[in-house]
């Protein structure tokens, strides 16, 4: 624009005077021939002999001259202030470039970043720059080089988990030019937490904890993360993207909730507004209050299993330690105690697991069958403490002990606790939310909507479910899903939540059963019996599909695989 400007300043006097020529000739063509101006004809000019023909031919070979040395005028002058642009350009890049590799404080105009015209001042004036500033003088703070975060989100979702990055692909898929921002405060990308209690604990790579790759049942290897850093924009260039996109803002907790003003605040006092937003904050894992009263030295040597530093952390530990405690026999403490069960065979680990329960899954699975997963859990190495009820913990002589409510006393040097998840609604009291007073989490509708236009979806989502009414779930499908349909549902699909989500346990790679609906061990089981086969594994199962099994299968190598399904309210028979 500034080049057009300046071609324009060397052409304008040669525009006028061609101007003022062609009315000069206008004129005397219509006095010579007693006519109005407006009605010669435009042959007269060049051809007709009539009244001043003549003069008439000069002037439109001058006009005619004067157009075509305009022209070549104004390419030259083009292509040297481009020659002249290019080359200032390389001289501000290499004098940045300079300037960077020097200790002392630059002068307090960064060129690179200052306006256009800026810029052009300081070509006109160059010896601004070997002003030395004062001594006395403070030097100016130095420019932030990078651009701001933005202060506005058309789609904001809160938390970094599944069901976040469901409902971001969700949005994308419906408005492709969409701009989606997730809020975080883990330090990480979204990724999915099935893996770290159970394919990457049998991984043959020593560096599994950095690289956080596994290899799925079917011999597949892929990533915890979801997407690669290339697939998501920079936060600080999510306004201004032109096609959209989905940034991630991680290590930052929103911590104050506007639904009125549709703004929220972060841990560092910034606010971003949004049109609309979505809670997917999941869960907290839950800890024994007799753990969190015994004091500093035994929290540091316990162990709350959720996030990707749990894993690392736990799994450093169990490289440099004699004894784990896992307490806790649901899907979590069975899962870790079996894969930690097996590196004891490797490392003379003691693993010991111990629960209130009769058996592993005994909240699950009926009776039977959660003594049969106890004796599978046995035989992976674990130590099976049944019907514990703990009554104190403290440090003893480098030892953690752990007395139990029955007398008996167990000592170890790091404790697991896997005794559930509580929701986070940390939101709810500024947001003005209701929590559910049965089930815990946000309360929501059938379309996952608490209040207008704020969703929530996942661990922290209570829900009605069309078919078994409220509920709340804490599963990797139920994650997938209702992030996926409140993500519809935000770019106005208004679909409700019908789907009965699976979820799915691994004892190891030979153990594993999945279900679906209302699954607990007080409903009546039918079960049906069949002679397992080499197929009926797990692992043969997934390579076979290529997928995990639809139906609820526990598999016991060398006499029977037992397909049940428990019957509830929606009719499972």
């Amino acid at each position: 624009m500034l080049t057009c400007r300046a071609v324009w300043k060397k052409l304008a006097p040669l525009a006028r005077a061609s101007s003022t020529v062609c009315r000069q000739n206008v004129r005397r063509a219509g006095w010579n021939n007693a006519r109005t101006p407006l009605c010669v004809p435009v042959a007269h000019m060049s051809t007709g002999p009539v009244g001043g023909g003549g003069d008439n031919l000069k002037y439109a070979l001058l006009v005619g001259a004067a157009f075509v040395s305009g022209i070549t005028y104004a390419v030259i002058t083009l292509k040297g202030d481009q020659k002249r642009h290019v080359e200032r350009m390389t001289e501000i890049s290499s004098r940045k470039q300079k300037s960077a590799s020097q200790i002392q404080t630059e002068p307090p105009v960064t060129v690179m970043e200052a306006p256009l015209e800026t810029i052009l001042e300081a070509a006109a004036a160059p010896d601004a720059e070997a002003v030395a500033p004062s001594e006395t003088a403070e030097p100016p703070p130095a420019a932030d080089s990078k651009p701001s975060l933005p202060s506005h989100a058309p789609y904001l979702l809160i938390g970094g988990g599944t069901a976040s990055f469901a409902a971001a692909r969700s949005i994308r898929a419906r408005d492709p030019g969409a701009k989606v921002l997730i809020v975080t405060d883990e330090p990480d990308l979204p990724y999915m937490r099935p893996p770290l209690s159970k394919e990457l604990w049998f991984s043959d790579d020593p560096s599994v904890t950095e690289t956080l790759r596994f290899k799925q049942w079917n011999g597949k290897e892929r990533s915890i993360y979801f997407q690669p850093p290339s697939f998501y924009v920079d936060a600080e260039e999510l306004s201004g993207a032109e096609n959209g996109g989905v940034a991630v803002l991680t290590g930052r907790k929103v911590v104050h909730m506007d639904v009125r003003g549709n703004k929220v605040k972060l841990d560092d006092d910034m606010e971003i507004s949004y049109d609309k937003c979505l809670i997917a904050t999941g869960g907290v894992p839950r800890n024994l209050q007799v753990i969190e009263r015994a004091g500093e030295e035994v929290i540091k040597r316990t162990t709350v299993f959720r996030k990707i530093d749990d894993f690392k952390s736990l799994d450093k530990v169990s490289r440099n330690t004699q004894s784990i405690t896992i307490i806790g026999g649901g899907f979590l403490g069975s899962e870790l105690a079996c894969a930690l069960g097996r590196r004891s065979t490797e490392t003379g680990l003691e693993v010991i697991q111990m629960f209130p329960e009769k058996g592993n899954m005994g909240k699950v699975l009926p009776e039977y069958l959660s003594n049969w997963t106890t004796e599978k859990v046995k035989k992976e190495g674990v130590k099976v403490i049944r019907e514990a009820v703990v009554k104190s913990v403290s440090f003893k002589d480098d030892k953690l002990e752990i007395k139990l409510k029955d007398g008996r006393v167990v000592r170890t040097d790091h404790i697991v606790a896997a005794v559930g998840l509580e929701p986070n609604v940390d939101l709810a009291k500024s947001a003005g939310l209701e929590v559910d007073s049965d089930f815990g989490g946000y309360r929501v509708n059938a379309e996952l909507q608490a209040r207008s236009n704020i969703w929530v979806a996942g661990d922290a989502s209570c829900f009605y479910d069309i078919r078994l009414g409220r509920r709340r779930v804490e599963h990797h499908d139920h994650a997938v899903v209702s992030g996926r349909l409140a993500g519809e549902n935000m770019t106005g699909a208004n679909k409700p939540y019908w789907h009965q989500s699976m979820f799915w346990s691994d004892l190891g790679p030979d153990v594993g059963y999945e279900a679906i609906g209302i699954v607990d061990s007080s409903l009546p089981t039918v079960g049906v019996f069949a002679k397992a086969t080499a197929k009926d594994t797990p692992k043969a199962a997934t390579e076979e599909s290529g997928r995990r099994a639809q139906c609820f299968n526990i598999l016991d190598d060398p006499i029977f695989c037992f397909f049940f399904l428990l019957v509830c309210c929606i009719g499972f028979v």
